[in-house]
């Protein structure tokens, strides 16, 4: 996807004319939240949205030794700015990924100072660019996990839906009969 941060234009245009039929796509997994620091205990998601499909991811991160964390700003509508929200509300059971705080190496405190330094300095600024001493180990561990997920869910037979309370769950029940 490409410009998010001009109102979600390349989901938008995919979304909307997409490739492959979106009542034939089974999930979208958006990987904007990779950590280029040190791996962490926990993980989450942008939002609260409730989906089968976090409850799988619970369960790919949980064999891994990774807790569920919900998101610390929902208020902050992450889940409405994000390129997944495109596919959401189309109703694909959709979900940003985020890396967790509680950092293996110091903990919440040395997470939660990373994260607001990175809102404040460069999240959507000049900023935003790469730094030489990232390690990456907290992308490639979380990157394991969700292609553990996502190579599941492509030799399965599921369609994850959306949790029964959910705004997005009739646009997914109504495509039903077009999925096998």
């Amino acid at each position: 996807m490409t410009a998010e941060e001009k109102g979600l234009l390349g989901s938008e245009y995919y979304a909307s004319k997409p490739l492959y039929p979106l009542e034939k796509t089974a999930a979208v997994i958006n990987m904007d939240g990779m950590s280029p620091f040190v791996p962490s205990r926990d993980f989450g998601i942008y939002g609260t949205a409730k989906l089968e499909l976090l409850d799988d991811l619970k369960k790919v991160a949980g064999e891994r030794g990774l807790r569920y964390t919900p998101d610390p700003k929902p208020e902050a509508g992450y889940f409405f700015r994000s390129d997944h929200f495109s596919f959401a509300k189309r109703g694909v059971p959709a979900l940003s990924y985020s890396a967790g705080q509680d950092w293996e190496v110091g903990g919440v405190a040395a997470g939660k100072a990373a994260s607001d330094d990175y809102t404040a300095k460069r999240y959507h600024q000049q900023g935003d660019e790469w730094k030489p001493d990232w390690t990456f180990a907290g992308a490639a561990r979380d990157l394991s996990i969700l292609y553990t997920l996502g190579m599941q869910l492509a030799d399965s037979n599921q369609w994850p839906n959306w949790s029964a309370d959910s705004e997005f769950r009739a646009t997914r029940d109504a495509s039903q009969g077009q999925r096998k």
